[in-house]
């Protein structure tokens, strides 16, 4: 048996490249902080225009980022809310080009899998919930799917701690707001292709058209295909690989004095075999199957498992058998062996439509948007080549389009889902020159979905068909026939000028919320009707802070504000129907500060969040068990960007984060002790002072670039390195030895050639230089299965070269 062990790069990395450029880097940043602290006064900042962070080569001081985190446009700097801003230029100059990438550059943000950002210790973890960390496009809520690539971004605005008052509900831990650029009236656009390992190329391309002075049209688009990260020993092919478009039509109408309206439509689509479940880790126990205190490349022993004691007695099953015996799992991290390669289909469509208009000193706002999505993902339920043979052929379903006969264990498990989503939002914000101004509005949003989670073993089908039971029983049916939400909400936030240096914030928001849900559990029982459940809650939710600003370059802020997460239903559970909504009340407060003449951006943010009733959930018999718990968190967060010089470029992010869970009685299914109870566990255990769920004590991420002319050709060469950073931390809150992910850390390097006219660009990369296997998360599964663990990884290197030219 091999046992598995945390924290290696492979083979073929380079082994003190990062400590030189670790603490080189370090060196250089800290200088600038430390000089700045006694001049933070110095320097006028420049009034609020749409541009973006410092120009690689500039000469001048950093340029004034322009945000929308309150529902209107200021200067970043002057907006007493934490939030790590990104411009289209920033994106391209870290090479961001999808939400893996956006999360090394957010202080306290973890992504798991492709699709659930964790920030400061708040994200998913209700599996039938609702994400805490809030997803607008264009402002509309209606979400931006992480698998898709941000391409045509103008802006991303990642926004730290409960939002409840102007963003709403599903913001407890916070709101990522994209941005996407719009027409206007200049011809042009730009193409590129991108060649790199794995076969991959990326192209991508713009045009604008400016067709009169009142209608202006953009289009765009991107494609990409790769091959896959992991290896199937058995099937012999690559999986984990990606085949995917997205498409955007932008048009904007300038109607003068009746205002301006911006309409923007959208298509994503894949077809791939993107891996929903990653590499399986086990060490071998004849209790739930696998250890529940170490990890390894076996298979789990399956002699206790519910599903070897039914094929026992159920199936042709042979004197001594063991379903896993002999069942091959790689000690390569990026290798498996199982029987099928998984796919992965998803189509998404999307709009938004807004319409502003000023009249006197009010601005008028409508924001619609809408987002239809279907996808189906189909993977081996037991991740294994069983070389496990039945004593005689049996016929059963491998799928549900799919009938064989035979002696082979063969499944399959599959993830169903479509929805609709609509929003509207209008509110009114004023423009007084005088001590007091305000926005406020009305909110409206209505989705309907349906999905299902289905699991075929020949094990369960004989075991059902013996009971004399009928066919939408042989397999593990999870069915949500009809699920919808309705959320209204009413919300207004004042600011309230004292002098010119202090100002006075106050916001609330009263949200109503129903949710439904018609569905049903069938796990080794009969025939289970569908149920039809309905919750509603109406919440309150604010904001009050008080600010200070000493001069133009620094603001000093504090606030109190509340979030609100709604509650939902664990699907097929008559002993835990339910679960309720999520609270935050949270207390911060941030320093921002421009310094070094206007050459040094520094901003500071301490936080303590107390959460009522957080969302945590686990797997158990088959079903997803959602609970709630009590937690306090706290942290600290700090961005800083320097420019020193004309040809350098230099930004460091650091963050802390300490979580702790309150009182909580609940049920571990890996627990050990719950091996005489697998099927309804019930040994509970308190997990009074635990940590959060993918919540790292500390982060850091450093960012440096030195730009030089070539010859006196013209051309500019920019040579960039980027490392960042991140603590250990656990997947589960139970916090056991299986549950932790150890430290890791990421090194890019870019090297790009801008042409004098800056029309054509060629660009160099290397990302995850060392070509570490990192761990992002692990996943329990179920105890039918033996309760193996489940990681997903960090991409591999990849390496590759990028042509760019605008015209």
């Amino acid at each position: 048996m091999t046992q598995y062990k945390q924290g290696t790069a492979r083979k073929d990395a380079p082994a003190n490249f990062r400590k030189t450029v670790l603490a080189s880097l370090i060196a250089s940043l800290m200088l600038p902080v430390a000089a700045g602290a006694a001049g933070a006064g110095a320097g006028q900042q420049a009034a609020a225009t749409p541009a973006a962070t410092a120009p690689e080569a500039s000469a001048q001081p950093l340029e004034v980022v322009v945000v929308t985190a309150r529902k209107r446009t200021e200067a970043l700097q002057a907006v007493p809310v934490a939030i790590s801003a990104f411009t289209a230029d920033s994106l391209e100059r870290a090479k961001i080009v999808a939400a893996p990438d956006l999360q090394f550059s957010i202080p306290n943000a973890v992504l798991t899998g492709n699709d659930r950002f964790t920030i400061r210790g708040i994200g998913n973890n209700s599996l039938g919930g609702d994400n805490g960390v809030g997803l607008s496009l264009n402002g509309a809520s209606i979400g931006y799917l992480p698998q898709d690539e941000f391409y045509d971004i103008e802006r991303i605005e990642v926004l730290r701690g409960p939002q409840g008052t102007l963003f709403g509900r599903n913001t407890t831990g916070g709101g990522i707001a994209v941005t996407t650029k719009r027409a206007n009236g200049k011809f042009g656009g730009e193409f590129n292709i991108e060649l790199g390992n794995y076969n991959a190329t990326r192209m991508g391309g713009t045009l604008n058209i400016p067709i009169n002075d009142t209608v202006m049209q953009r289009f765009s688009g991107y494609s990409l295909k790769r091959d896959g990260y992991t290896r199937n020993e058995f099937t012999g092919n690559k999986i984990d690989g990606r085949d995917q478009y997205g498409l955007r039509s932008s048009t904007r109408l300038d109607l003068e004095d009746y205002g301006q309206v911006n309409l923007m439509l959208g298509t994503y689509k894949e077809d791939s075999s993107r891996a929903r479940e990653g590499k399986r880790l086990c060490k071998a126990s004849p209790v739930l199957g696998c250890s529940a205190t170490e990890l390894g490349f076996d298979s789990p022993d399956a002699t206790a498992t519910i599903l070897q004691t039914l094929a026992r007695f159920f199936t042709p099953f042979p004197a001594g058998g063991n379903i896993y015996a002999g069942a091959p799992n790689p000690t390569d991290l990026r290798a498996v062996a199982a029987d099928t390669d998984p796919s992965f289909l998803m189509k998404h469509n999307f709009g938004t439509l807004d319409y502003t208009l000023d009249i006197g000193q009010f601005s008028a706002t409508y924001v619609a948007g809408y987002s239809s999505f279907n996808t189906e993902q189909n993977t081996d339920w037991d991740n294994a080549a069983l070389p496990f043979r039945f004593t005689k052929p049996i016929t059963y379903s491998v799928d549900r389009d799919t009938v064989v006969t035979s002696d082979r264990i063969l499944t399959t498990d599959s993830s169903v889902a479509a929805s609709q989503t609509w929003s509207h939002e209008m509110r009114v914000s004023s423009q007084f020159k005088g001590t007091f101004n305000f926005t406020g509005g009305l909110f409206h949003l209505r989705s309907s979905g349906t999905g299902g989670f289905y699991i075929w073993n020949p094990i369960i089908e004989s075991f059902q068909k013996a009971q004399g039971r009928p066919p939408e029983t042989w397999f593990v049916n999870g069915e949500t026939k009809r699920s919808t939400t309705r959320a209204t909400a009413l919300f207004g936030e004042g600011e309230l000028k004292f002098s010119d240096k202090l100002r006075a914030t106050l916001g609330a928001r009263l949200t109503e919320e129903k949710k439904t849900s018609l569905g049903r559990n069938i796990v080794l029982s009969g025939t289970v009707p569908f149920k039809q459940s309905e919750l509603d809650w109406k919440w309150w939710t604010g904001r009050a802070s008080l600010n200070y600003a000493p001069n133009r370059d620094t603001l000093l802020y504090g606030s109190v504000s509340t979030g609100y997460k709604g509650g939902g239903f664990n699907a097929g559970n008559a002993t835990v129907p339910e679960f309720d909504p999520e609270t935050v009340t949270a207390y911060e407060i941030g320093y921002k500060t421009t310094m070094l003449d206007r050459k040094l951006r520094a901003n500071f943010s301490l936080f303590y969040n107390d959460y009522a009733d957080m969302q945590l959930a686990q797997r158990i018999a088959g079903s997803a068990i959602t609970s709630n718990a009590d937690a306090k968190i706290r942290g600290a967060e700090a961005e800083f960007l320097w420019a020193p010089s004309k040809a350098v470029l230099l930004d460091l992010n650091l963050s802390y984060l300490d979580t702790k869970i309150g009182d909580f009685m609940t049920i571990d299914a890996a627990n050990p002790a719950q091996s005489a109870t697998v099927k309804t566990p019930e040994v509970l255990v308190n997990l009074r002072g635990n940590k959060l769920p993918h919540s790292p004590t500390s982060k850091y991420k450093i960012g440096a670039q030195y730009t030089m002319g070539m010859f006196g050709s013209g051309w500019n060469a920019t040579a960039r390195v980027d490392h960042v950073h991140q603590a250990s931390y656990f997947a589960r809150e139970f916090n056991t030895v299986n549950d932790r992910i150890d430290a890791w850390g990421v090194t890019n390097l870019q090297l790009r050639f801008t042409s004098p006219d800056n029309k054509i660009e060629v660009k160099t990369f290397v990302k995850n230089l060392s070509n570490a296997d990192n761990l992002t998360n692990i996943i329990i599964e179920d105890a039918l299965i033996g309760s193996y663990r489940n990681v997903r990884l960090l991409d591999p290197r990849t390496y590759g070269v990028q042509v760019q030219y605008k015209f």
